[in-house]
């Protein structure tokens, strides 16, 4: 029972949605900030790309979309223990759309799988909407100093009224040479589109204070982020350049158990 009143909360209370099935809209700013490589962003809203990434909390988070006021995308994650729930909104005068995932992981060892599964809807003014359920699964296994992780996204290829949710397999590593220090590096492949890479770096300031910074290929794009951890709480701000349109910001709050 306490699951379902969950479930309506996440649905009625935060309206949830999308701009174009597949694209990338929803980074919160540990995300957007180190280029998409979701091994690298403790942050519960990563399950939702990397279903065997674990961060128990609760992620609030908003973007603006290249720099476009009126295509604002707002997330709230939450993760506790194996299970994840998340819903995601973009909203303008001509969009209404929504979002929803619940996901699962199970640890094996040094090894963690997982699965979710996303119900889309999307609606545009003047055109029909669109109903759709996908799937998503991944993996991450840790070697030494290296992490790795695999993902496939929308496995289920769903196409529905003639609109396909493309798949798409990403494949990342994080290496930890210094304590304070990590590297990243991935690989991500979409049906339609050439293989796009990823690298990105993080750094420990102090026990407060930690920057993210990468880049990403296909089309090139530069991305930076600072965030505060102050006892359980990561206030974060990211930014990412595009090689043709404005920049994207975001802001973020998340609480850590």
């Amino acid at each position: 029972m306490r699951f379902y009143c969950l479930l309506f909360l996440f649905w009625i209370g935060i309206p949830v949605g999308l701009y174009s099935l597949g694209a990338d809209l929803y980074s919160s700013p540990v995300i957007l900030s180190n280029a998409d490589i979701f091994l690298m962003s403790d942050t519960p809203t990563s399950a939702y790309y990397q279903p065997a990434k674990t961060s128990d909390g609760i992620s609030l988070s908003h973007s603006s979309l290249y720099g476009f006021s009126e295509l604002n995308i707002f997330n709230l994650s939450t993760q506790y223990r194996q299970y994840s729930l998340g819903s995601f909104v973009l909203n303008n005068d001509n969009i209404s759309d929504k979002i929803l995932y619940l996901g699962y992981v199970q640890h094996l060892g040094n090894i963690s799988l997982g699965a979710n599964m996303r119900y889309f809807h999307q609606s545009v003014e003047g055109y029909k909407s669109l109903d759709a359920f996908t799937g998503n699964i991944g993996t991450i296994w840790e070697n030494g100093i290296f992490v790795h992780g695999f993902s496939y996204s929308n496995f289920t290829n769903t196409s529905t009224k003639k609109i396909e949710i493309p798949s798409v397999y990403k494949y990342e590593c994080m290496l930890t040479p210094l304590e304070k220090t990590d590297f990243a590096f991935s690989m991500e492949k979409e049906k339609h589109f050439e293989m796009r890479y990823s690298f990105a770096v993080k750094q420990v300031i102090t026990n407060m204070l930690f920057i993210n910074t990468g880049f990403i290929s296909n089309p090139g794009q530069f991305s930076a982020g600072l965030h505060i951890i102050y006892n359980k709480i990561n206030i974060g701000y990211g930014i990412r350049s595009h090689q043709y349109l404005d920049f994207t910001h975001s802001v973020g709050l998340t609480y850590k158990r």
